[in-house]
């Protein structure tokens, strides 16, 4: 059994996120009020270390951030939740990307700072220190895979479940799924050319999901197969659901919850955090453990 707290390592990911929900999207040449404004760290491994934080567990999260103002803000942010930043853009200036997002009943529009494809690897002896304190569980949100390609390697070499988190499929993503676990991907997560994602990642991987926001969730787990249809609340904020889910879904699978059962618990925090504005102010609401 792992020692409580169990301990996350997160790959991938970080944003300034400045959030606006207005009434409607505004027309071109054309101004809008927001009727909230908030302002969070962003980023899917960004998120999901917050979220398995913020359920009791212990999370490091290998990202670049760099410093200046919106970094420093990025990381009070998460440091509040007790999330252990390993940056690996130490010392650099301005690499922390802005995304701005306008929020719209279930709808949003997000303007992303571009950002290079690909960034520096992280060094061997990096990736030795991670794994001394040998975490309970790996995710990689399928960005950075300089950084996550040789975590998920020594993960795969010591034993330790891997998860991807696919939110959309990239070019690179062929390299990271040899060394996956178990992935839980989007309904946009698509290989080109493939439609049943489902059957082609459970031909590769033996645990595997995907999610469709509100809509059930469909698994696979060594031949077994099953739905899970999340509970319905009324959504004012879906900004993040589901890097909460994936924070989630780690913490559970981690503390000893099946597979199925780690999918309906993430599902249950994840529309938790959907009804209440901004990504954080579920925290301390959400159930403690799967069901």
């Amino acid at each position: 059994m792992h020692p409580d707290p169990v301990t996350a390592l997160l790959v991938g990911r970080s944003t300034l996120d400045i959030v606006y929900a207005c009434a409607g999207f505004p027309d071109a040449d054309g101004k809008v009020d927001a009727e909230v404004a908030y302002k969070a760290g962003g980023g899917p491994a960004l998120n999901a270390a917050v979220a398995f934080a913020g359920l009791g567990g212990q999370a490091k999260l290998l990202s670049v951030v760099g410093e200046g103002p919106f970094a420093d803000w990025v990381r009070g942010d998460i440091g509040r939740y007790g999330v252990q930043l390993i940056d690996a853009a130490a010392g650099e200036t301005d690499v922390l990307p802005v995304s701005s997002v306008i929020l719209s009943g279930a709808h949003r529009a997000i303007v992303n700072q571009p950002l290079p494809s690909r960034v520096g690897g992280a060094p061997g002896d990096l990736v030795g220190r991670l794994f001394e304190a040998c975490p309970a569980i790996v995710l990689s949100d399928g960005h950075l895979p300089e950084l996550a390609l040789p975590v998920l390697q020594r993960a795969r070499e010591m034993g330790v479940t891997t998860v991807l988190d696919g939110g959309s499929w990239k070019e690179w993503t062929p390299e990271l799924l040899p060394f996956v676990d178990v992935a839980v991907v989007s309904a946009r997560f698509r290989p080109p050319g493939m439609d049943d994602v489902l059957t082609w990642l459970a031909g590769r991987i033996a645990r595997v999901a995907v999610t469709r926001g509100a809509g059930p969730i469909r698994w696979r787990d060594d031949g077994a197969s099953g739905a899970i249809d999340p509970p319905q609340v009324e959504a004012v904020d879906t900004l993040g659901a589901g890097d909460i889910f994936h924070g989630a879904f780690c913490h559970a699978l981690a503390n000893g919850g099946d597979f199925p059962a780690s999918l309906r618990f993430a599902a249950g925090v994840a529309s938790g955090a959907c009804a209440v504005w901004g990504p954080r102010a579920w925290i301390g609401e959400a159930p403690r453990a799967a069901t």
